[in-house]
C-alpha cells in the first residue's frame, strides 16, 4: 500500500516543538467479531469507486484532520469526542483557558494536538492568555490570535470557532481552512471508513491495525471505530482491508473482538469488498 508521506514539509511561521500528548480516554482499537457475513458478496459501488465530499455537510472535526505528523512516525490516528470533555477542556494544556466542557461541541486529538471546537468569543481568549504569566501572545495567523507557553513552548491558537494546543498549528488551521490537503483528500479510504461510521459520540481511526491486537499488520489498511458515549452500549468497527486479503482475515477479526474484554457479544457483521463492518455490545469504559 502507498500511504500519504509524513515527512516534514515547510511549514508557515509558527512558533514551538513542544511533543506534550492529550491522550483521549476509552478508544482503544479492539478487533474482530462473531456473526454472520457473506465474503463473496459483491462490492458495491462505494467500496470501489473514487468518494467525493461535501466539507459544508460533514462533521466539523474532519475538515481539521490533516495528513501531516509532528511526531518522527504516524498512523494518523486521531481521537474525537463530543462527549466526557471534561477529560480535555479545562484540565492539561487548555487550562489557561476560562472554558467549561459545556461551552465546547467537541475536540479532536490527531498527533499529539487537541483541537477544541465550539463557539467562543475569541477576545475573551485572548485575555486568558494575556493575564496569565506563564503564557505570551505572539501575534496572529490566518484570523487565529497565536500564543506560546513560555516554560514548555507550547504553541495555542485561539478564534472564533476553536481553540489549539500543541506544535506547528499552522498545519491544521491551514487544512481546516481548505489551503492544504486534508486526510480524506490525501486518502479516501477514510471517506469510506466514515461513511461506514454512525455518527456518535466517539470517534477514532487510524492506519494499520489497532494496538494490543494479533491480527497481521499487512491485512489492515486502515480502521475506524465509533459509539455514542463511555458507557455501556453499541459499538461499530469498520476495517478497510488490503487488497486480495483472505476469508481467514475476517474470521481472525471476528475471532477477536469477540474474546475482547471490552464487547460483551458481537451483533452484526458485513463485508462490502474490502471493507468489513461489525456492531458489538459494548461494557462501560467510565
Amino acid at each position: 500500500m502507498t500511504r500519504p508521506g509524513y515527512a516534514a514539509t515547510a511549514l508557515p511561521p509558527f512558533r514551538a516543538r513542544q511533543r506534550g500528548a492529550l491522550a483521549l480516554a476509552g478508544l482503544a482499537g479492539c478487533t474482530g467479531g462473531d456473526a454472520e457475513s457473506d465474503p463473496t458478496a459483491e462490492p458495491t459501488a462505494t467500496a470501489t469507486s473514487d468518494p467525493s465530499v461535501d466539507w459544508s455537510e460533514v462533521a466539523e472535526f474532519r475538515t481539521w484532520l490533516t495528513e501531516y505528523s509532528t511526531l518522527p512516525s504516524s498512523n494518523a490516528r486521531f481521537d474525537y469526542q463530543q462527549v466526557n470533555l471534561d477529560q480535555v477542556v479545562g484540565v492539561g494544556r487548555t487550562s489557561v483557558f476560562d472554558v467549561a466542557p459545556e461551552d465546547a461541541d467537541g475536540a479532536l486529538v490527531q498527533s499529539a494536538n487537541v483541537v477544541v471546537l465550539g463557539d467562543f468569543d475569541r477576545e475573551s481568549l485572548v485575555a486568558d492568555l494575556e493575564a496569565s504569566e506563564d503564557h505570551e501572545v505572539t501575534g496572529e495567523y490566518e484570523g487565529y490570535a497565536t500564543a506560546e507557553a513560555a516554560e514548555t513552548a507550547t504553541e495555542y491558537a485561539v478564534g472564533g470557532d476553536a481553540v489549539l494546543a500543541g506544535s506547528e498549528l499552522a498545519v491544521w488551521i491551514d487544512t481546516h481552512l481548505g489551503e492544504r490537503e486534508r486526510l480524506e483528500e490525501a486518502d479516501p479510504v477514510f471517506t469510506r471508513i466514515f461513511e461506514r461510521l454512525p455518527d456518535r459520540g466517539l470517534v477514532t481511526g487510524q492506519y494499520g491495525p489497532p494496538a494490543g491486537g494479533e491480527i497481521d499488520a499487512e491485512a489492515i489498511e486502515a480502521w475506524g471505530h465509533s459509539m455514542p458515549s463511555l458507557a455501556a452500549g453499541e459499538g461499530t468497527w469498520v476495517y478497510a482491508l488490503e487488497p486480495d486479503t483472505g476469508e481467514a482475515a475476517v474470521d481472525e477479526l471476528a475471532a477477536e473482538l469477540g474474546e475482547s474484554a471490552f464487547v460483551t457479544e458481537v451483533t452484526e457483521r458485513g463485508v462490502d469488498g474490502r471493507f468489513v463492518a461489525f456492531t458489538a455490545e459494548t461494557r462501560s469504559l467510565d
